[in-house]
């Protein structure tokens, strides 16, 4: 019976102090001391609200909430082209064999591809290209329909364009060779 009664005044002594904590808690809304401490190690923003005058909640920009922000609707002016939309480029990858490249590519910023054929002799491959422009130097990829990837790095000047390539293949072993062309 003695712990009853203990448990019973902890509950009337917790209820009676309880109101007193509650008025004095740093993180109550209406503590002012709290307030002011975080308005010292926080930003003001905190405890402005985020609404406009009618009460509108204005939207964020650029990770802040600025009254004077705008959003620009209009596309940005498309850069110019290196080439004409599509163009023919015929190279000759010369190794220990010649290989005669003709690819119809296209371009738009950095980024060129197209499609095409090489031809070692009487053998005809589809191929596919794919590769980036930086001022005057050009990698281009080549891959034909056997895998065989060319890697080429060329660099243009005007309307020529001569480098370099690897060659990696499943039925041999990698090797280099010169590339030489022009674009049409």
């Amino acid at each position: 019976m003695n712990g009853m009664k203990l448990i019973a005044a902890v509950l009337l002594l917790g209820f009676l102090i309880w109101p007193a904590m509650a008025e004095s808690d740093p993180l109550s809304p209406d503590y002012a001391a709290a307030k002011e401490d975080i308005s010292a190690t926080m930003d003001e923003d905190i405890f402005k609200t985020n609404q406009d005058i009618q009460g509108e909640a204005t939207p964020v920009v650029t990770g802040k909430n600025l009254p004077a922000a705008s959003i620009d609707v209009n596309a940005p002016e498309p850069q110019e082209r290196l080439l004409s939309p599509t163009n023919a480029w015929s190279l000759n990858l010369i190794d220990n064999q010649e290989r005669a490249v003709m690819l119809q590519m296209s371009q738009s910023q950095n980024a060129i591809w197209g499609r095409g054929t090489i031809a070692v002799g009487e053998a005809v491959q589809d191929a596919t290209a794919t590769g980036t422009v930086n001022g005057n130097k050009v990698n281009l990829d080549i891959l034909t329909d056997d895998l065989t990837l060319f890697r080429l790095s060329l660099t243009m000047n005007r309307k020529s364009l001569s480098g370099d390539y690897h060659g990696y293949s499943t039925s041999y072993t990698p090797w280099k060779g010169i590339a030489m062309g022009k674009i049409n």
